[in-house]
């Protein structure tokens, strides 16, 4: 199938406030709802740099709907990691805003964080909440985010902000380093610890993303994996800050045992799911949802009686 390249040119200046970056794995269909979300911004000094690592019919697709309106590369089957990285290497905008391909944004999330980034100079990180979505686009619930000061160390009990909600200063991942392409999940967790712990972040208490909550390969088949990468990721940060107090320790642990927890039951491993809602729950008696979790899991019949939002907003099984 042909197609006639778009001669729109690429929004905005040649140095843009905001590079969006976007990397896709085979998700020709998603793909292009998230690059419209970001053309359809309010705000039009930004480029958009996409990094395909599939092998499916995206780079068609995208150069027949958009032509030059985006930045196109062919990453090097090197992960996600390294293909935002080398998206990074591209860019020119101050500001790097990330969005997942099969996640979109609304209208004014550009708009805010210029706003945002011009009322505060001094903030090198700022992220919003966001909107879970079925796969249909129907509002599932709003992920209420706490307003945080002191992101650091807090980020380090469990990662609270979604990587599509994000706009960081390209200055700062200069000092900091970019994703780490050892890591194999987590890498996006990783990074915002190291930004957060030398710059001050801050939320815009907006939802301004939808994120589809069972988007194919948005919960990981391997996750073994994933559990694994919570411990590495903990191990590299609490050996970076060797400061941190005992009960921060204490508290990172049991946030990370919960996280651990809610990637098996997400994978519908309720055995290890549990497990590691009981040991967050006795390394942090705070955690009164992995209590709730524990009951749950313990007894089915709780389940059975909730509304089917709710099982999909605690992801059990029985949602799918």
């Amino acid at each position: 199938m042909s197609c006639e390249s778009s001669s729109a040119t690429i929004p905005g200046s040649s140095n843009p406030m905001f590079s969006v970056v976007i990397p896709t794995f085979n998700r020709e269909k998603k793909i292009v709802k998230a690059v419209r979300s970001v053309l359809a911004q309010t705000l039009t000094d930004f480029e958009i740099l996409v990094v395909d690592d599939g092998s499916d019919e995206t780079e068609r697709q995208l150069k027949c709907e958009f032509g030059d309106r985006i930045r196109y590369f062919r990453g090097m089957g090197q992960r996600v990691a390294a293909a935002r990285n080398l998206a990074i290497s591209r860019a020119l905008g101050e500001w790097i805003a990330f969005l997942d391909s099969d996640d979109w944004w609304y209208p004014t999330k550009l708009e805010r964080h210029a706003e945002a980034a011009k009322a505060h100079p001094e903030i090198g990180l700022f992220y919003s909440t966001m909107d879970m979505v079925d796969e249909h686009g129907r509002h599932i619930r709003t992920l209420p985010i706490r307003t945080r000061h002191d992101v650091y160390p807090s980020i380090l009990e469990g990662n609270f902000i979604f990587n599509s909600t994000v706009a960081v200063k390209r200055e700062c991942l200069r000092r900091v380093g970019l994703f780490d392409t050892k890591l194999i999940g987590c890498e996006d967790w990783e990074l915002f610890v190291r930004v957060t712990r030398e710059f001050p972040a801050l939320l815009i208490d907006e939802s301004l993303v939808a994120y589809e909550r069972f988007s194919s390969g948005s919960l990981s088949s391997d996750h073994e994996v994933w559990a694994a990468a919570h411990d590495e990721v903990i191990a590299k940060c609490l050996a970076a800050d060797p400061s941190l107090s005992a009960d921060w320790v204490q508290r990172i642990h049991a946030g990370g045992h919960y996280a651990q927890a809610t990637i098996y039951l997400g994978a519908g491993d309720e055995r290890h799911a549990l497990e590691n809602f009981r040991a967050a729950f006795r390394q942090n008696r705070r955690r009164w949802r992995a209590f709730v979790y524990m009951i749950l899991l313990s007894w089915k019949p709780s389940r059975m009686i909730l509304p089917r939002r709710t099982r999909v907003w605690l992801r059990l099984p029985e949602a799918r």
